[in-house]
């Protein structure tokens, strides 16, 4: 896809670094002062030394695969927002997936948000979504509802007192209007950090995917009101808010946030996919001007998602975002794989906490804070790494980690924060992102095994036959 990296040291921030994970051994963050920063490493180090001592085992990539499918085709599921509810009681492993339900549904009080991790007074947009398209999925449809009727509440609107912000650009003093956006943390109270950053493209973009996932079983959530207005009228905020020069560029690319003007690959295929949804839902609703308006910037999107030209590596997803988002045919998303490898991503275990900071930080603690980090597999990276597979045709990688990572479920149903000494240590507190994204795999693969359901012969994970011109999304 001719990816690049950026010169400048990117900025660290919630989700596109997992840098918090590591120091909750000690209880502790990086840096505080140099007796926490040195018990901070000590830990860390003893961890990797651990890591590269004893072995994992074999994992996705260990071995040639002998599970016979058919011999048409790789295997055509619908998309992640497009497959049909299920309750979790039909799938292929019921309890499990029943367990992760329950621990979504523990984060979330009755008709409101859904949490990041437990116990914490922090609620972040992209995860709200993630777990509303998960409920969605099988069949908790009220509950999705009730935590997007929560953040839609929330959204930053036209008229209200902080819609504009102001960020340095070249010396200059730029003004934003962040409306149709969110702050990127909220407290339980609905209040936002202000602390924090604001504005994040990619939280709106997972909202759009969550709105249509809803839809598709609803129609007429988009009359539901939130927050004095219609859901309807959100999605357009969010389609004027995703397509404004402060955060798309002429050629397509998106910038992370209005005051960080850097492209992302996982971000981009969000963004698009959300302003493609958004315009199917507008035009079904009659509002033909901003249907147009959502179907070109998602156009914009898409092309240069598939041509690469200015979006950059930040983390392991950005390696194979058009397949876990049902954007890719299955030579693409083939193509996406092969690089996340080539690259030293995939391991026996899953995939790595990679940061692209590890190659940017201007010092060498904060480089060997980032590659320490980079050595731990993350469970969300690992999910969305078998849901691209079985888009590329390699249902036998997705259902081994299926099989590796089923062993790991806690009793809560959740995942740790992320892995480590060849996932026999779990690390950091879980997180509803994980526990969504576990629910969705174990969807989709219902569809991939079902009986009559296209198939190909899997002979070893990088095998696969079939018609390149063959979406993965349905």
């Amino acid at each position: 896809m001719g990816l690049v990296r950026v010169s400048r040291v990117p900025e660290t921030v919630p989700h596109r670094s997992l840098s918090w994970l590591l120091p909750r051994i000690a209880g502790l963050r990086p840096g505080s002062n140099r007796w926490h920063r040195s018990l901070y490493f000590v830990s860390s180090l003893l961890i990797l030394l651990g890591s590269l001592l004893i072995p994992s085992g074999s994992g996705p990539r260990s071995e040639p695969s002998t599970l016979l499918l058919s011999t048409q085709r790789p295997v055509a599921v619908k998309a992640l927002y497009a497959m049909t509810p299920l309750g979790a009681d039909r799938l292929r492993n019921a309890g499990a997936v029943e367990k992760a339900v329950g621990f979504l549904l523990s984060l979330q009080p009755d008709g409101s948000y859904i949490l990041t991790s437990p116990g914490v007074d922090d609620v972040v947009h992209m995860d709200v979504a993630h777990a509303a398209i998960a409920l969605a999925k099988v069949g908790r449809l009220a509950e999705a509802e009730a935590a997007m009727n929560w953040l839609l509440a929330l959204m930053t609107t036209p008229g209200s007192a902080d819609q504009y912000g102001e960020a340095e650009f070249d010396g200059q003093t730029v003004r934003i209007d962040y409306a149709g956006s969110w702050y990127d943390h909220y407290h339980t109270s609905g209040e936002p950090k202000r602390e924090m950053t604001r504005g994040r493209g990619e939280g709106v973009g997972m909202a759009l995917i969550a709105i249509y996932a809803i839809y598709r079983e609803d129609p007429s959530y988009l009359q539901a009101t939130s927050g004095g207005a219609s859901v309807l009228d959100r999605v357009a905020l969010a389609v004027r808010y995703l397509t404004s020069p402060s955060m798309q560029h002429p050629d397509g690319r998106f910038n992370h946030r209005p005051d960080y003007r850097v492209s992302f690959g996982e971000e981009a295929a969000r963004m698009s996919l959300g302003l493609k949804l958004a315009a199917t839902m507008l035009r079904e609703s009659g509002d033909e001007l901003t249907a147009r308006l959502a179907d070109a910037g998602g156009n914009r999107g898409l092309s240069t998602l598939h041509s690469g030209e200015g979006l950059n590596y930040g983390m392991a997803f950005d390696y194979f975002a058009m397949g876990i988002w049902g954007l890719a045919t299955p030579n693409e998303a083939r193509e996406e794989l092969r690089r996340l490898d080539e690259a030293g991503m995939v391991t026996s275990d899953g995939v790595r906490n990679w940061d692209w900071q590890v190659l940017n930080a201007d010092n060498w603690q904060d480089r060997l804070y980032f590659w320490i980090a980079s050595q731990t597999i993350g469970p969300s990276q690992t999910f969305d790494w078998a849901i691209a597979s079985i888009a590329a045709g390699r249902v036998a990688d997705a259902l081994e980690v299926e099989r590796r990572w089923l062993r790991l479920q806690r009793d809560d149903g959740s995942f740790a924060g992320c892995y480590a000494l060849g996932l026999r240590l779990g690390i950091g507190p879980p997180n509803s992102y994980a526990a969504a994204r576990f629910i969705l795999l174990e969807r989709m693969l219902n569809d991939a095994l079902a009986p009559g359901a296209p198939r190909a012969i899997i002979t070893s994970p990088s095998a696969g036959t079939g018609n390149p011109g063959e979406r993965h999304a349905g």
